[in-house]
């Protein structure tokens, strides 16, 4: 086992539980010490903590520390990345510690603290609080330290190295279930311990009725109240006010919103499906089971509480097959992986709503001849309605928030709004990001509003959603050498490739590029360069020297016929010949102009001049002398899995620096792929505005076109652009699955593809590449495959 991720894993975990265990403590104390006003607040502030997106506080943090992340020596980054996925992680996690402990101080009795007028302040804290809430701490503490070593989004997002994301990394590379699950055990043996040491613990679950002796507590705990307060207040206002201030006064947050809104239509329905359905469902099966069974079986939690990569992984092995394909390409595998994963709250929360019903109402009603339905109907709904609807929207929050058990299931045209907000973190966007985890803040709070206005009105209503019809549901057609294509400028397309890491197949293709010859170059997220033929052929592959750190992603024809291609998180750029020999590399780190901080796309230009596009901490395109790749030349050709130091020469061969961060003209957010003109003109695709920018061969700029949206004229994440020898574009969209073509006045020619599995669509494609005969290759990555457009005569 590597020593590295053991020690991060229990190192976040282990400072993760602690911090929210003595915070929860200090907040269920200042909401026992407060009046029945500030205690409703207090309340309030925990729900409120609980349907906060994880992805704000996330993201308020990544960006707060960009500029140092990005600069500061690795150790120091490695060790402050450690500690701010603990922070992270005890800031969403606390209300659980708060809730079970208040629940617990609910058994203590008026007439207890007005016993002993000694009992006040810190002697009551230690001497009646602490042993009579022994089992809730140990419950929830262990709980919180539980959910932080399974969580995936966090730790990832920080690139702090644990077992989640090292699970992850591992299957979604490599295919190798089994080598991960040797690696990273104590995901399952943890989960499994925790269950089997907390049998048989009693704990105070949340009441929906009952007594609480509000004004003896507050007597007591006068002496203490200040203090427990101020340490609350600082603590809720680092884990709502600082990510809730950063969304409101951030201005990206309401100049992208409109555009994040038109760009992501349909991962909001999607969200919304993905969200409302499987809570219901696992609700009435709840009501089911605890008709049918007494006490929830300890091993149902299971599911809950290993990662949910694990459960992902499971259902791939065991549906993606033929037979089953139409469902896995579905909606319906979500709904699926969600409703089996959040089970167990689900179920224990309608046993909780059971439980506080009252039996002799009950009997009476059955005394006095009332069938079953009927007694259900009008004496039991009334008792549990509001426990089963809380049941449902803590689920609800889960689903909506949930990336890791969708992360490696998603069907083509199946993202949601938490997947699409975990990639633009992962690639560095707090503007987009900010704006989407405003409409998802929205969405967590609707049904909660909508349920108060229904009650206000003096009804209660119970929301089933409609199972409706399974979106892209048709069996997805296997990839044969051509299938025709409805297309003015393509006559047929050609699927190369498969889910894989043999050689020929691909996972999660990301960048690629033709040579003079028409050959074909792919780089996907293991690593590697793959070469094929024009017709399709395997010819040879190379493996990227270190991918630790990232995968390479952004390919380019050098003037001299090698193939360019660049590291973004290793802040250089490669030179490979055909054969795959690494023959320059140069580059070095920084934001200073001629420095690097996270390139993405490159072009070499008519001058022979490198023009490169970059993002996060600085958002611009910067041009270099030719030369930077002789300075860089390794004097001889070596084998590419060489650790050479890359040179930094390239400072002082800069040419040109365009942009900065904004939506202005000439400004940036996320320049991506780049692409040149018939006149030597430059077309950056401004991903996160929706938009491409164009510049003379000068630098200057010319114009921009394109808006958020999925009309024609539309763009939706726009990630390459392409211009071939007639001035059409080419610009490939991420957001929207498709292609669009332009003319050299850029008008609409038409749109090419859509989100799918079949042959000639697409599920989040991130690049195009030309070649000399006019066909376009995709790099369609959610479906791990190239797809070839044959261009008609």
């Amino acid at each position: 086992m590597n020593a590295t991720l053991l020690f991060n894993s229990l190192a976040v975990a282990l400072v993760a539980g602690l911090l929210a265990l003595a915070l929860g403590v200090v907040v269920a104390l200042a909401g026992a010490a407060a009046g029945g006003r500030e205690r409703q607040i207090w309340g309030a502030l925990m729900l409120l903590n609980l349907a906060l997106p994880p992805f704000l506080s996330t993201n308020a943090w990544l960006d707060v520390t960009a500029g140092w992340r990005a600069l500061a020596p690795a150790a120091a980054v490695t060790l402050g990345s450690l500690f701010l996925t603990s922070v992270v992680l005890a800031s969403l996690l606390w209300p659980v510690v708060s809730i079970l402990v208040g629940s617990a101080w609910g058994r203590v009795q008026s007439a207890q603290l007005d016993a002993d007028p000694q009992l006040r302040g810190w002697s009551l804290i230690r001497g009646v609080l602490i042993p009579v809430s022994t089992g809730e701490l140990v419950v929830s503490g262990a709980l919180v330290g539980v959910l932080a070593l399974a969580n995936f989004t966090v730790p990832t997002l920080f690139q702090v190295r644990v077992f989640t994301e090292e699970f992850w990394i591992r299957f979604n590379t490599q295919f190798d279930w089994a080598g991960a699950l040797r690696a990273c055990w104590p995901l399952v043996v943890i989960p499994c311990l925790y269950l089997f040491l907390m049998r048989g613990r009693a704990v105070a679950w949340p009441r929906f009725r009952g007594e609480w002796p509000a004004e003896s507590f507050q007597y007591a705990l006068a002496p203490v109240r200040w203090p427990v307060r101020c340490v609350a207040l600082l603590w809720v206002g680092l884990c709502l006010g600082f990510p809730l201030g950063r969304l409101i006064s951030a201005g990206p947050t309401w100049s992208k919103l409109p555009g994040a809104v038109a760009a992501g239509t349909t991962e909001i329905w999607n969200t919304i499906w993905t969200a409302g359905l499987p809570p219901t469902l696992t609700v009435l099966l709840g009501i089911v089971l605890s008709g049918s069974t007494g006490k929830i079986p300890r091993w149902t939690w299971l599911t809950f509480l290993i990662p949910g990569v694990f459960l992902g992984v499971a259902l791939i092995l065991l549906l993606n097959r033929t037979a089953t394909s139409a469902f896995f390409q579905s909606l319906g595998i979500l709904w699926l992986a969600l409703g089996i994963r959040y089970l167990a709250p689900a179920w224990a929360g309608v046993a909780l709503a059971l439980r506080g019903a009252d039996p002799l109402l009950l009997d009476a009603a059955r005394s006095l001849g009332g069938g079953r339905w009927r007694v259900g109907w009008l004496i039991l709904r009334p008792q549990i309605s509001s426990g089963v609807l809380a049941a449902w929207y803590v689920v609800y929050l889960l689903c909506l928030w949930d990336v890791e058990t969708v992360v490696l299931l998603q069907p083509p045209g199946g993202q949601t709004l938490s997947l699409r907000i975990f990639n633009l973190l992962h690639y560095g966007h707090a503007g987009e990001v900010n704006a989407l985890c405003l409409v998802m803040l929205v969405l967590a709070l609707a049904p909660g509003l909508l349920w108060l206005g229904l009650r206000r009105l003096g009804k209660m209503w119970f929301v089933v959603a409609s199972l409706g019809v399974l979106t892209g549901c048709g069996p997805q057609t296997p990839g044969g050498n051509s299938t025709p294509l409805d297309s003015r400028m393509f006559s047929r397309v050609e699927v190369l490739g498969s889910r894989g890491v043999a050689p020929g197949q691909f996972n999660k293709p990301r960048s690629l590029i033709c040579d003079r010859e028409d050959n074909l170059y792919v780089a996907d997220i293991t690593g590697r360069i793959q070469k094929f033929s024009p017709e399709g052929r395997f010819l040879l592959q190379w493996q990227m020297p270190q991918t630790d750190l990232g995968k390479p992603k952004g390919m380019a024809l050098d003037r001299d016929g090698d193939i360019i291609v660049v590291e973004p998180h290793y802040m250089r750029v490669n030179h490979f010949s055909p054969d795959g020999l690494l023959v320059s590399q140069w580059g070095t780190k920084g934001t200073n102009a001629g420095e690097f901080i996270l390139p993405r796309a490159v072009v070499q230009d008519s001058r022979g001049d490198f023009v490169l596009s970059e993002y996060t901490v600085v958002d611009r395109v910067q041009r270099f002398g030719a030369e930077a790749k002789d300075l860089g030349r390794l004097g001889q050709p070596v084998d590419a899995r060489s650790n050479i130091r890359p040179s930094p020469v390239a400072v002082g061969l800069l040419r040109q620096v365009l942009g900065r961060p904004g939506s202005g003209p000439g400004e940036f957010n996320r320049a991506e792929g780049l692409g040149l003109g018939r006149e030597g003109e430059i077309l950056v695709a401004d991903s996160c505005n929706h938009r491409i920018q164009v510049f003379d061969r000068d630098g200057k700029f010319l114009r921009s076109y394109g808006r958020a949206g999925s009309n024609p004229g539309e763009f939706s994440y726009p990630y390459d652009v392409r211009v071939d020898a007639n001035g059409h574009q080419y610009i490939c969209e991420f957001g929207n699955s498709r292609i669009t073509i332009l003319d050299a006045q850029d008008q609409l020619i038409e749109t090419v593809g859509s989100a799918g599995g079949r042959p000639g669509q697409l599920a989040n494609p991130w690049a195009i590449a030309l070649d000399s005969k006019g066909n376009l290759y995709v790099a369609d990555s959610q479906n791990h495959r190239v797809q070839k457009l044959i261009r008609k005569p």
